[in-house]
């Protein structure tokens, strides 16, 4: 079956995007993906009972209890090291200084993670555009309060389905820029998931195993030449075998087995990208084809180097990209 609508993990993406402006078209400063490695901390030994135990002070609007057991598996994994790696397009900034803050919250309704108590700050400091990448042990963190509340248990609180289909951290990036006032946030949920069932196994990220221009391989590094302003066709290596298979419980704590159905977003410095995602699935579970057009500016009378990303994710909060480069001559 393919994943229609189930995720364990959500990004949301943040730019200064006009509403006249093409989404494909990145010329100002953007996040365009955060990924996480590992993307899922599978707990081992986690029984569907422990999650139910623990949902059920919170039943009736107590507080969620969580049996010794399940503390004792939190406690191990939730030490997990996570890489973290966030992918800033900045095109105009010309390697200008970015201020940024890394923090972790409880509530996914919390933007700009800054609700009083609901917090941890992570880390902060000043990078630049392209990939900023960090350390960190998130799930291990303890809220500033009078009872010093492990965030993860506090995530669990905010949890409709108290942590059934994955323990969703979420971490807040916060970019902004001194000389122009351009302040941005992205959202990505770190997920810790119990393994109800022997068959769950911990989800690895999606990566594309290459593109092809105008049908012809695009190697890294290699920089395409382009001439005119007619389009140019774009699509990934095939990756059908790529796409796992991977179990979820469901509300009654039966299996559900599903299937992949990766999405790949075409983005480009220069010009437009049509369609602007691709893959997926319809309604039907029909999954959508991989394949994109490149249409060169148009009213551009300047050479220009092209950066293209390609981002890809699993629909379980996977993620990863491709950069290639191009020359364009009017």
């Amino acid at each position: 079956m393919r994943a229609l609508v189930f995720s364990v993990a959500a990004l949301v993406f943040a730019g200064c995007v006009q509403p006249e402006d093409n989404p494909t078209n990145v010329h100002d400063l953007r996040v365009l993906g955060v990924r996480l490695e590992p993307p899922e901390v599978l707990i081992p030994g986690c029984d569907a009972r422990l999650i139910a135990a623990a949902a059920a002070g919170a039943a009736d609007g107590g507080q969620v209890m969580v049996p010794p057991q399940l503390l004792a598996l939190l406690l191990q994994y939730a030490n997990t090291q996570i890489t973290y790696t966030a992918l800033i397009a900045d095109p105009a900034g010309q390697g200008r200084p970015l201020k940024y803050r890394l923090a972790a919250c409880a509530n996914r309704a919390d933007r700009d993670c800054n609700d009083e108590g609901d917090f941890v700050d992570l880390e902060s400091g000043e990078t630049v555009g392209g990939e900023f990448t960090t350390t960190m042990r998130p799930g291990s963190k303890i809220l500033d309060d009078p009872e010093a509340t492990p965030l993860l248990f506090e995530v669990i609180e905010f949890d409709t389905f108290k942590g059934l289909g994955g323990i969703r951290l979420p971490l807040t990036l916060e970019i902004s820029a001194e000389d122009t006032g351009e302040k941005i946030y992205v959202q990505k949920l770190m997920v810790y998931t119990c393994q109800f069932f022997p068959s769950m196994k911990q989800n690895v990220t999606p990566e594309l195993p290459g593109v092809k221009w105008n049908g012809e391989p695009w190697a890294e590094g290699e920089v395409k030449q382009w001439q005119g302003k007619e389009e140019v066709s774009l699509e990934p290596d095939d990756f059908s075998t790529l796409q796992e298979d991977y179990v979820v419980p469901s509300l009654m704590l039966t299996p559900v087995n599903l299937t992949e159905a990766w999405k790949v977003t075409w983005t480009t410095t220069s010009g437009t990208m049509t369609p602007y995602q691709t893959g997926g699935v319809d309604v039907v579970g029909e999954e959508g084809r991989h394949n994109t057009k490149w249409m060169p500016d148009q009213k551009a009378t300047e050479p220009a180097d092209v950066t293209f990303w390609f981002i890809v994710r699993d629909g379980r909060g996977g993620m990863s990209w491709l950069k290639r480069q191009a020359h364009w001559e009017p």
